[in-house]
């Protein structure tokens, strides 16, 4: 029995041994946890819970900064899902709750520390937001501001591009035209600005100016494009830029250095990346659940930084640039989310019953018509959730809510008389709550105008958000869109006047010294400077500082101060230098004496990377420059005398007002009311000729529909119009003839009632409304009785929505 043991033993070994050769076994697979499943102990403060729900749970997941900072992975360990205590320990050191711009976690992303987007900006910005909530949450006070003093450097001489285009034509534009014309130019099959490849030579050189630095050439915008961020080169990145790099290096060879006039009384010189940065803070934010900045500047991407899940990112679709201070320019087409993303809109709005649009806009002119859709949560023109638009000099909102249809009318919109849209930076906020109801303000200031409070209904969540159009592409807006915010709470008046206050895009203090012209030490003149747009800078509210505290040793008096660029005075916008200002010794300087609260526009030259400022004075202490035969133009104003028409337009209740008397049909009447409220913004608001456009005449002419429809309806009307007339024959014996010769004279006796001297002639009218009855007889023998008092009512539209009423 021994035996037999053993040898079923070594049998059995033997087979272990030859299983151990043929068979591998694999260790199963790990599996992939993740991290944002919190299993640890809870949190042991309030302040460590507020923590974990303002950030840890965004930043937690494997997609984001959980892959990395979890326990036992890499230091520091502020995403570790296995004790929240700890992970509050490790993220403390990494924020700055009174300044989240100076967070390193903010800092990192910046930087490109793995981004979980596209754009390391929009990474920062939302870790930015989510860091704002956190310290909404804590006994943080707000940042302020610390100057700093800049690197003095001294306004030196500099090359400025001739005003004639032959070197550009020569070098730089023979390369543009080969390389980028199917793109750079106004008929290009892809359009995209700047027009620098434009077959106008000096359009293109225009365009081309400030992509060019004459001064330092690699820094050209022309040149990095290409070098750094490889857009669209034509062989080898390198070697291309170096052929562009060259091109642009024989127009400096051959442009002498502007030096700078040695009668000028100069401070230091500063470009913009010398400034302090100024806060965007001081924005009420809470409750804001969809958040565009418009900072990337390229990409067809605008990103939601709102913090708020999901990201209801807007994808750009049709020719729009990005604005070099922040924001977007829709030419054409729209930026739109998706439907998915979109839905949190419903969902957390009709959460609160309360609802907030706010955005900085410029429309691009005061004539936009349809509403066009400035901002809108839609499936089309028709169909809507909200609707942020314009009518020429107004703002609307329309609301899909108790009582409105389905395309949310009728609409809320600004007075027509106070003209409060304008083609200029404005701040617009639509509320709704179920106290005020809808009420729309404008730079900080209620509209006046305002609806009945009703609660929002039948919101349909597979509607998309966008802006600059509807879906279906007929609303489209023109003009540019710096900010976008949507909160599901309705602000109050004292926030919307603090967001409008602390302004838009971004800017900086740019400390100009004046310490060696007034003899203390860490004196500076103050500006408040931002990229306006891609062509120019806003130069605001200069103030006097010492940054030591110090005061005035005696009496200063500042004149004829004016902003210089690249060595020389600017030509234009020279806001201060009739000015004079005078401090005593007493003035404090260590919190900044205001010299001015205006601002002004200067044009920019080579671009924000190289343009370069100075003050000059005509006087500034014992220094003093008398300006014979200003360095700055004067602009010569000639005042035209221009003719004004003999005739002018009806506007819009003066149209609906006409129609009425003329058919006899009241304003009041149903179907004839609901078409004037739907279309009383695109009617005429002024009675200029030259302000009409098409859109207006396809709002009298629906105008024109829905009277002639309840005129010919009515019997009692249709009766003394066009007695001894059968409208239920067919249109052959109705308009036989005699009949029609009858029922013109009928028609424009009723609607022709006057021989003003700018009337048509009768004949030629009858001629008209005569061939339109023949065309619309035509139903090769099958036109029933009913056409008959169809005919009646186009022939009744023809005259009543003609010039005859449309002018006086």
């Amino acid at each position: 029995m021994r035996y037999f043991i053993l040898s079923l033993m070594s049998v059995l070994t033997l087979l272990t041994a030859c299983g151990e050769t043929t068979v591998e076994q694999n260790p199963p697979p790990p599996v992939e946890v993740d991290n944002s499943n919190y299993d640890g102990p809870a949190a042991k403060t309030e302040a460590i819970q507020q923590f974990k729900i303002t950030l840890w749970d965004n930043i937690s997941s494997n997609e984001r900064c959980g892959a990395c900072h979890s326990a036992n992975n890499t230091a520091p360990y502020f995403a570790r899902n296995d004790d929240i205590n700890l992970a509050y320990s490790a993220a403390l050191p990494l924020v700055d709750l009174t300044d989240v711009s100076k967070s390193l976690m903010v800092t990192k992303l910046a930087g490109g520390h793995n981004c979980w987007l596209a754009s390391d900006s929009a990474c920062a910005d939302t870790m930015s937001q989510w860091l704002r909530n956190w310290a909404n949450t804590t006994e943080a006070e707000a940042a302020t501001i610390t100057l700093v003093a800049p690197v003095i450097r001294e306004p030196g001489s500099s090359k400025v591009l001739p005003d004639d285009s032959g070197l550009f034509s020569d070098t730089v534009y023979p390369l543009l035209r080969q390389h980028c014309v199917s793109c750079h130019a106004p008929n290009a099959p892809q359009v995209q600005s700047p027009f620098f490849a434009d077959e106008n030579v000096n359009a293109a050189y225009q365009a081309s100016k400030r992509l060019i630095n004459l001064d330092t050439p690699e820094l050209s915008r022309l040149v990095i494009r290409l070098a750094n961020e490889f857009h669209n080169c034509w062989s080898d990145c390198t070697d291309d830029s170096q052929v562009m790099l060259q091109a642009i290096t024989t127009i400096a060879d051959n442009v002498e250095l502007t030096p700078l006039d040695p009668q000028l009384v100069p401070s230091k010189a500063l470009r913009l990346d010398d400034g302090v940065v100024a806060s965007s803070g001081g924005r009420f934010e809470s409750d804001q659940i969809a958040f565009y900045q418009f900072k990337t500047g390229e990409g067809a991407i605008a990103y939601d930084t709102s913090g708020v899940e999901p990201a209801a990112n807007l994808t750009m679709q049709g020719n729009i640039d990005w604005l070099t201070g922040w924001g977007i320019k829709i030419n054409q087409g729209r930026a739109q989310a998706s439907t998915q993303s979109s839905k949190k809109l419903t969902d957390l709005i009709n959460a609160t019953g309360e609802m907030t649009v706010e955005a900085w806009v410029i429309p691009a002119n005061v004539s936009q018509m349809g509403p066009a859709a400035i901002v809108s949560y839609a499936g089309s023109a028709t169909e809507r959730n909200f609707t942020l638009g314009q009518s020429q000099y107004n703002y609307d909102f329309m609301l899909r809510r108790g009582t409105s249809a389905a395309d949310g009318l009728p609409a809320v919109s600004t007075n027509d008389a106070d003209e409060l849209l304008q083609a200029s930076l404005q701040h617009v906020v639509m509320t709704q709550d179920p106290v005020n109801g809808q009420r729309i303000y404008v730079n900080g200031v209620d509209s006046g105008v305002s609806a009945e409070s009703e609660p929002l209904r039948n919101w349909d969540p597979s509607y998309a958000l966008m802006i600059g159009n509807e879906a279906n592409g007929n609303r489209q807006w023109q003009g540019s869109i710096r900010m976008l915010a949507l909160h599901n709470k309705a602000l109050t008046a004292e926030q919307i006047k603090q967001n409008y206050e602390v302004g838009v895009g971004q800017k900086f203090y740019l400390l100009f010294s004046i310490a060696d012209l007034i003899d203390l030490a860490q004196s500076y003149i103050v500006f408040e400077v931002a990229q306006f747009d891609q062509f120019s800078y806003l130069f605001n509210r200069p103030f006097v500082v010492n940054l030591n505290g110090d005061n005035l040793p005696q009496a200063l008096s500042i004149s004829g101060m004016a902003i210089g660029i690249n060595g020389q005075e600017a030509s234009i916008g020279q806001a201060w230098i009739k000015h004079e200002y005078n401090l005593d010794v007493s003035t404090d300087l260590s919190q900044g004496h205001v010299l001015s609260e205006q601002g002004t526009i200067i044009p920019a030259e080579r671009g924000v990377a190289s343009d370069e400022f100075f003050l000059s004075f005509g006087e500034i202490g014992q220094h003093s420059h008398v300006r014979t035969g200003i360095t700055v133009p004067v602009q010569q104003i000639t005042r035209q005398v221009e003719q004004t028409a003999d005739i002018g337009l009806r506007t819009f209740a003066e149209i609906n007002a006409s129609m009425s008397a003329l058919t006899g049909v009241p304003q009041q009447r149903a179907g004839v009311a609901s078409t004037y409220q739907t279309i009383q913004r695109q009617l005429p608001g002024s009675d200029s000729i030259e302000t009409f456009v098409s859109a207006q005449q396809m709002a009298v002419t629906q105008l024109g529909i829905a009277y002639c429809n309840a005129a010919v309806d009515d019997n009692a009307i249709r009766s003394r119009w066009f007695a001894g007339h059968d409208f239920s024959l067919s249109p052959a014996q109705t308009y036989s003839p005699t009949n029609r010769t009858q029922f013109l004279q009928q028609l424009l006796d009723q609607l022709m009632p006057l021989s003003a001297s700018s009337a048509a002639l009768r004949n030629a009218a009858e001629v008209e409304v005569d061939g339109l009855i023949d065309r619309l007889s035509q139903c090769g023998g099958s036109c029933g009785p009913e056409r008959s008092a169809t005919i009646a009512k186009a022939a009744c539209t023809s005259v009543l929505a003609s010039a005859e009423l449309l002018l006086q």
